[in-house]
Protein backbone atom coordinates (compact mmCIF):
# COMPACT_ATOMS: atom_id res chain seq x y z
CA UNK A 1 0.00 0.00 0.00
CA UNK A 2 3.02 2.31 0.09
CA UNK A 3 2.58 5.57 2.07
CA UNK A 4 -1.08 4.70 2.69
CA UNK A 5 0.02 2.05 5.22
CA UNK A 6 0.74 3.18 8.80
CA UNK A 7 4.11 1.40 8.92
CA UNK A 8 5.34 2.41 5.44
CA UNK A 9 7.96 4.92 6.57
CA UNK A 10 9.66 2.86 9.27
CA UNK A 11 9.74 -0.25 7.06
CA UNK A 12 11.21 1.78 4.19
CA UNK A 13 13.90 3.29 6.41
CA UNK A 14 14.72 -0.06 8.03
CA UNK A 15 15.05 -1.75 4.63
CA UNK A 16 17.43 1.00 3.48
CA UNK A 17 19.71 0.72 6.53
CA UNK A 18 19.75 -3.07 6.47
CA UNK A 19 20.53 -3.20 2.75
CA UNK A 20 23.40 -0.74 3.27
CA UNK A 21 24.83 -2.76 6.16
CA UNK A 22 24.50 -6.05 4.28
CA UNK A 23 26.26 -4.60 1.25
CA UNK A 24 29.09 -3.27 3.42
CA UNK A 25 29.61 -6.03 5.96
CA UNK A 26 27.87 -9.31 5.06
CA UNK A 27 30.01 -12.03 3.52
CA UNK A 28 29.91 -15.78 2.94
CA UNK A 29 27.54 -18.10 4.74
CA UNK A 30 24.72 -16.23 6.51
CA UNK A 31 22.46 -17.26 9.41
CA UNK A 32 19.24 -15.25 9.91
CA UNK A 33 18.19 -15.72 13.55
CA UNK A 34 14.43 -15.32 13.88
CA UNK A 35 13.90 -15.15 10.13
CA UNK A 36 10.08 -15.07 10.26
CA UNK A 37 8.76 -14.71 6.72
CA UNK A 38 12.33 -14.11 5.44
CA UNK A 39 11.83 -10.53 4.18
CA UNK A 40 15.60 -10.00 3.79
CA UNK A 41 16.62 -13.37 2.33
CA UNK A 42 17.00 -11.83 -1.14
CA UNK A 43 19.89 -9.68 0.11
CA UNK A 44 22.14 -12.70 0.74
CA UNK A 45 23.71 -15.30 -1.55
CA UNK A 46 24.31 -18.18 0.90
CA UNK A 47 21.36 -17.87 3.29
CA UNK A 48 20.06 -20.03 6.14
CA UNK A 49 16.94 -18.99 8.04
CA UNK A 50 16.27 -20.08 11.63
CA UNK A 51 12.87 -19.62 13.25
CA UNK A 52 11.49 -20.63 16.65
CA UNK A 53 7.77 -20.41 15.80
CA UNK A 54 7.87 -22.25 12.46
CA UNK A 55 4.10 -22.87 12.48
CA UNK A 56 3.50 -19.12 12.32
CA UNK A 57 5.28 -18.79 8.96
CA UNK A 58 4.30 -21.92 6.98
CA UNK A 59 4.98 -20.29 3.62
CA UNK A 60 8.50 -19.19 4.56
CA UNK A 61 9.75 -22.70 5.36
CA UNK A 62 12.65 -21.83 7.64
CA UNK A 63 15.69 -24.00 7.04
CA UNK A 64 16.22 -24.62 10.77
CA UNK A 65 13.77 -24.68 13.66
CA UNK A 66 15.17 -23.73 17.04
CA UNK A 67 15.62 -21.20 19.81
CA UNK A 68 17.84 -18.13 19.59
CA UNK A 69 18.86 -18.85 23.18
CA UNK A 70 20.38 -22.22 22.22
CA UNK A 71 21.15 -22.16 18.50
CA UNK A 72 21.21 -25.70 17.06
CA UNK A 73 24.33 -24.79 15.09
CA UNK A 74 28.01 -25.71 15.48
CA UNK A 75 30.57 -23.23 16.79
CA UNK A 76 32.28 -20.91 14.27
CA UNK A 77 30.15 -22.11 11.36
CA UNK A 78 28.84 -18.85 9.81
CA UNK A 79 30.61 -15.85 8.28
CA UNK A 80 27.69 -13.51 9.00
CA UNK A 81 24.86 -13.62 11.53
CA UNK A 82 21.83 -11.41 10.92
CA UNK A 83 18.82 -10.74 13.14
CA UNK A 84 16.09 -8.13 12.71
CA UNK A 85 13.62 -7.14 15.44
CA UNK A 86 13.98 -10.34 17.46
CA UNK A 87 16.14 -9.39 20.45
CA UNK A 88 13.27 -7.69 22.31
CA UNK A 89 11.22 -10.90 22.16
CA UNK A 90 13.62 -13.19 24.03
CA UNK A 91 13.60 -13.21 27.85
CA UNK A 92 17.41 -13.37 28.09
CA UNK A 93 18.80 -11.20 25.25
CA UNK A 94 22.40 -11.50 26.49
CA UNK A 95 22.23 -15.24 25.87
CA UNK A 96 20.99 -14.67 22.34
CA UNK A 97 23.91 -12.35 21.58
CA UNK A 98 26.35 -14.82 23.13
CA UNK A 99 24.91 -17.61 20.97
CA UNK A 100 25.22 -15.53 17.81
CA UNK A 101 28.82 -14.70 18.72
CA UNK A 102 29.51 -18.39 19.31
CA UNK A 103 28.51 -19.48 15.83
CA UNK A 104 30.40 -16.65 14.09
CA UNK A 105 33.72 -17.44 12.46
CA UNK A 106 36.70 -15.27 13.51
CA UNK A 107 36.48 -12.07 11.50
CA UNK A 108 32.77 -12.63 10.88
CA UNK A 109 30.12 -9.96 11.40
CA UNK A 110 26.91 -9.68 13.39
CA UNK A 111 24.19 -7.42 11.94
CA UNK A 112 21.40 -6.83 14.45
CA UNK A 113 18.46 -4.42 14.58
CA UNK A 114 16.41 -3.79 17.72
CA UNK A 115 13.91 -1.17 18.94
CA UNK A 116 14.57 1.73 21.27
CA UNK A 117 11.15 3.48 21.34
CA UNK A 118 8.15 1.39 20.29
CA UNK A 119 4.84 0.13 21.61
CA UNK A 120 4.04 -3.32 22.91
CA UNK A 121 3.76 -5.97 20.19
CA UNK A 122 3.64 -9.76 19.92
CA UNK A 123 2.23 -9.81 23.44
CA UNK A 124 3.10 -11.39 25.84
CA UNK A 125 6.53 -12.09 24.35
CA UNK A 126 7.76 -8.50 24.34
CA UNK A 127 10.36 -8.04 27.06
CA UNK A 128 12.90 -5.27 26.35
CA UNK A 129 13.85 -2.03 24.59
CA UNK A 130 17.47 -1.08 23.92
CA UNK A 131 19.60 2.05 23.93
CA UNK A 132 22.69 2.27 21.77
CA UNK A 133 24.77 1.73 24.92
CA UNK A 134 22.79 -1.34 25.90
CA UNK A 135 23.36 -2.95 22.51
CA UNK A 136 27.05 -2.09 22.66
CA UNK A 137 27.30 -3.63 26.13
CA UNK A 138 25.61 -6.86 25.04
CA UNK A 139 27.94 -7.23 22.05
CA UNK A 140 31.10 -6.49 24.01
CA UNK A 141 29.97 -8.79 26.81
CA UNK A 142 29.84 -11.58 24.20
CA UNK A 143 33.41 -10.83 23.11
CA UNK A 144 32.54 -8.91 19.93
CA UNK A 145 34.13 -5.72 18.63
CA UNK A 146 31.46 -3.07 17.99
CA UNK A 147 31.90 -1.30 14.65
CA UNK A 148 28.79 0.86 14.75
CA UNK A 149 25.44 1.33 16.47
CA UNK A 150 23.44 3.43 14.04
CA UNK A 151 20.11 5.13 14.82
CA UNK A 152 17.75 4.52 11.91
CA UNK A 153 15.96 7.87 12.25
CA UNK A 154 15.26 10.68 14.71
CA UNK A 155 12.44 12.08 16.82
CA UNK A 156 10.07 13.09 14.01
CA UNK A 157 10.00 9.70 12.31
CA UNK A 158 9.45 8.03 15.69
CA UNK A 159 6.65 10.44 16.58
CA UNK A 160 5.00 10.13 13.17
CA UNK A 161 5.08 6.34 13.24
CA UNK A 162 3.70 6.16 16.76
CA UNK A 163 0.92 8.63 15.88
CA UNK A 164 -0.07 6.52 12.86
CA UNK A 165 -0.27 3.43 15.04
CA UNK A 166 -2.37 5.37 17.54
CA UNK A 167 -4.80 6.48 14.82
CA UNK A 168 -5.08 2.93 13.51
CA UNK A 169 -7.14 2.09 16.62
CA UNK A 170 -9.97 4.24 15.25
CA UNK A 171 -9.73 3.26 11.58
CA UNK A 172 -12.74 0.97 11.41
CA UNK A 173 -15.06 2.96 13.66
CA UNK A 174 -14.45 6.53 12.53
CA UNK A 175 -12.38 7.20 9.45
CA UNK A 176 -12.32 4.06 7.34
CA UNK A 177 -10.77 4.58 3.89
CA UNK A 178 -9.81 8.17 4.75
CA UNK A 179 -7.03 6.87 6.97
CA UNK A 180 -4.71 6.00 4.07
CA UNK A 181 -4.19 9.63 2.95
CA UNK A 182 -3.89 10.72 6.60
CA UNK A 183 -1.16 8.14 7.19
CA UNK A 184 0.63 9.35 4.06
CA UNK A 185 0.46 12.99 5.11
CA UNK A 186 1.75 12.26 8.62
CA UNK A 187 4.62 10.06 7.44
CA UNK A 188 5.77 12.35 4.63
CA UNK A 189 5.70 15.32 7.00
CA UNK A 190 7.61 13.36 9.65
CA UNK A 191 10.24 12.32 7.10
CA UNK A 192 10.70 15.93 5.96
CA UNK A 193 10.94 17.26 9.53
CA UNK A 194 13.43 14.56 10.46
CA UNK A 195 15.67 15.70 7.62
CA UNK A 196 15.30 19.30 8.78
CA UNK A 197 16.12 18.62 12.44
CA UNK A 198 17.08 15.09 13.43
CA UNK A 199 17.29 14.06 17.10
CA UNK A 200 18.99 10.66 17.09
CA UNK A 201 18.47 10.03 20.81
CA UNK A 202 14.75 9.56 20.11
CA UNK A 203 15.15 7.02 17.33
CA UNK A 204 12.64 4.19 17.20
CA UNK A 205 15.30 1.65 16.17
CA UNK A 206 19.04 0.90 16.13
CA UNK A 207 21.24 -1.17 13.84
CA UNK A 208 24.28 -2.77 15.45
CA UNK A 209 27.28 -4.05 13.48
CA UNK A 210 29.89 -6.01 15.42
CA UNK A 211 32.77 -8.30 14.51
CA UNK A 212 34.19 -11.40 16.12
CA UNK A 213 37.93 -10.81 16.58
CA UNK A 214 40.37 -12.93 14.60
CA UNK A 215 41.91 -13.96 17.90
CA UNK A 216 40.29 -14.23 21.31
CA UNK A 217 41.42 -11.43 23.67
Amino acid sequence: MGPLAPNWLVERIAAHHIARAVNQWARGRVLDVGCGAMPYAHLFDDYTGLEFDVARYPNARAHIGGSALALPVRDVSFDTVFSSQVLEHVPEPWRMVEEMARVLKPGGHLLLSAPHIWGLHEIPHDYFRFTCYGLQHLAERAGLEVLEVRPMAGYWVTAGARFCYYLRRFQRRLFGPLMGPIYALIQCTAWALDRLHRVDSDTWNYLLVARRPERAP
